[in-house]
């Protein structure tokens, strides 16, 4: 019974001992596919982080490339808006410079001066506004500065006349033709649009009497013009024309406000002119019975005038 009993014991731990390590490897292999479960899960789990941090990066790039596109566009824009503001005050600078130059010319031709204008470069003068495509330091050049310089005229005006007659009296054997000096004096006064001043002459008129002498008679004398609005201008003369008292008369159109307008140093005056003599020349001509006859004469004719100030 004893040996029976010990027999089986021995039997049975052997038995026991192999179940307990078959067990014990079991338990091993699952922990071993647990792990390798588990080191699969948090290699997947970081893949996933990767591709999600990837992606967040992208998309971050993505919008700060499109911020940046954005903000150049503005930038263009607001450069283009800024180039053709730019060249629109540049035009209305122009514009205003060119207003203020024909103010004061007209301003300085009501006051008598002189004046001279530093006129800007002639490209810079011809070329019309910029376009807003053109760039601000083009645009810089169309912003020059123009300066007028005026200087006070002295007053006095030096006139050149000659005429060509077309009627004469009895005296002569032709028209007399020749010309004159004319001095404008400052002296006078403006009344309105009209303007009275003083002046004086001396002139110089080849002719022939009808006998067939010739001789030169002058004609010197004190007077005054008259001008009527820079247009209408009337002048007489009184004193000695030829070897007598005689007087001078001219009247017709000044092209003053013209003269102006296209900067000429120097007036145009045409008309007609006059001259009457109580006595041309002495010891030619003869008095008849009824009175007529004698020296005491005239002539008239077309005038063509240019004052110069002085």
């Amino acid at each position: 019974m004893t040996k029976t009993a010990l027999l089986k014991i021995f039997i049975a731990l052997p038995l026991i001992f192999m179940v307990a390590n078959a067990q014990t490897d079991t338990d091993a292999i699952e922990k071993a596919r647990q792990a390798k479960e588990a080191a699969e899960k948090a290699a997947a789990e970081a893949a996933a982080a990767t591709e999600a941090a990837i992606e967040q990066a992208a998309q971050k790039a993505a919008a700060e490339a499109r911020e940046e596109a954005k903000r150049k566009k503005e930038e263009e824009e607001a450069r283009k808006i800024a180039e053709q503001k730019a060249a629109e005050e540049a035009e209305l600078d122009a514009a205003a410079a060119r207003a203020a130059e024909e103010a004061k010319r007209k301003m300085a031709a009501e006051l008598g001066l002189e004046y001279e204008g530093d006129e800007t470069k002639e490209g810079d003068s011809n070329t019309p506004a910029q376009s807003a495509s053109e760039t601000p330091e083009v645009t810089d050049g169309l912003n020059a500065a123009e300066e007028v310089v005026a200087k006070e005229s002295s007053g006095y005006n030096l006139g050149l006349s000659g005429s060509f007659g077309f009627i004469q009296g009895d005296f002569f054997d032709n028209i007399p033709t020749g010309g004159s000096i004319v001095i404008s004096t400052p002296w006078g006064f403006d009344l309105g649009g009209l303007r009275l001043g003083l002046s004086a002459t001396l002139g110089a008129y080849p002719a022939k009497h009808n006998t067939g002498e010739s001789f030169t008679p002058l004609a010197i004398g004190v007077g005054g013009n008259l001008t009527l609005g820079k247009l209408l201008f009337t002048e007489s003369h009184v004193g000695r024309v030829g070897d007598a008292m005689g007087l001078r008369g001219f009247a017709g159109v000044s092209l003053e406000r013209l003269a102006k307008n296209v900067d000429l140093p120097f007036n145009v005056l045409i008309g007609a002119e006059g001259f009457v003599s109580t006595t041309m020349k002495e010891g030619l001509g003869s008095v008849n019975d009824d009175g007529t006859g004698g020296s005491g004469t005239f002539w008239g004719g077309l005038a063509f005038r240019v004052d110069y100030n002085l």
